[in-house]
């Protein structure tokens, strides 16, 4: 089954909100610069990617290497150093909001992505209770990412239960895991590196990368291509695998996801 772009997006400049600038988000970001290029020159400048990164985390030494950071971006906000470094050398009009986000205050409106990539579960139950609780009838498509030590998965699905077009509604990742989110104890995994060893046990090299790179394409094959026919992956780069999450509610019922038509 495939899922197609809403009419309303094609051909547009695209408005995407980036929550998280870490690991996974620092590579996202920087993937969106070059889809960003890419866009701009085959489209003649209609389309392209307006970014805005929010983030209230700094920069540490143990982020270097691990993420898109340099020694001495160390001690300023993670989301205003990239968006910085893209505005001044890529001659994008970035934004950066360089604090944490709450769920409950975000102007979703004048978004039409928002991808998270955060550590906490609890974050990613508000926001979907957020998304549930609202009557509004919206398209946004909301994409998360998540990582284990060299494994991860990325799950782009409709952020509000009632959308505009016609069409299959793609489940996000809180009406998939929200009772396994809900069981995560965030400060139990939350333990900040005291070294780059110890940073590299919690996440191995290259699985931000790979996490990245699933989420990017799913919004590239939409803009480019006008559709999907899988809505997310689950990637494993110590084995080499990847696992798409096929459109398929017969797929989802294993979730406990009832398809909405």
């Amino acid at each position: 089954m495939d899922f197609y772009i809403p009419q309303h997006l094609l051909n547009k400049p695209l408005n995407v909100l980036l929550i998280g600038a870490g690991g996974s988000g620092s590579q996202i970001a920087t993937e969106l610069f070059q889809m960003d290029s890419l866009l701009r020159q085959i489209s003649q400048d209609s389309v392209c990617i307006n970014l805005t990164i929010a983030d209230g985390d700094t920069v540490s030494l143990f982020n270097v290497g691990r993420q898109a950071f340099y020694r001495q971006d160390i001690a300023s906000n993670k989301a205003q150093v990239l968006v910085s470094r893209f505005n001044n050398f890529g001659g994008t009009a970035w934004t950066s909001i360089p604090e944490y986000c709450d769920p409950k205050t975000i102007q979703f409106k004048k978004y039409d992505f928002i991808i998270t990539a955060v550590d906490k579960a609890e974050f990613r139950v508000k926001l979907g209770e957020v998304f549930n609780a609202s009557q509004q009838s919206s398209d946004l498509l909301w994409i998360d990412v998540g990582n284990g030590v060299s494994d991860g998965q990325i799950i782009c699905g409709h952020a509000y239960r009632k959308i505009m077009s016609t069409g299959i509604r793609l489940p996000n990742v809180y009406d998939l895991y929200s009772e396994m989110l809900k069981q995560v104890d965030d400060n139990s995994e939350d333990i900040p590196s005291c070294s780059t060893a110890a940073a590299l046990a919690k996440q191995d090299f290259g699985s931000n990368r790979a996490v990245a790179g699933q989420a990017t394409q799913l919004i590239w094959q939409l803009v480019r291509h006008a559709k999907i026919s899988h809505h997310g992956a689950f990637v494993d780069v110590a084995n080499a695998t990847v696992q798409p999450l096929k459109i398929d509610p017969q797929i989802w019922a294993v979730y406990g996801y009832e398809a909405q038509l």
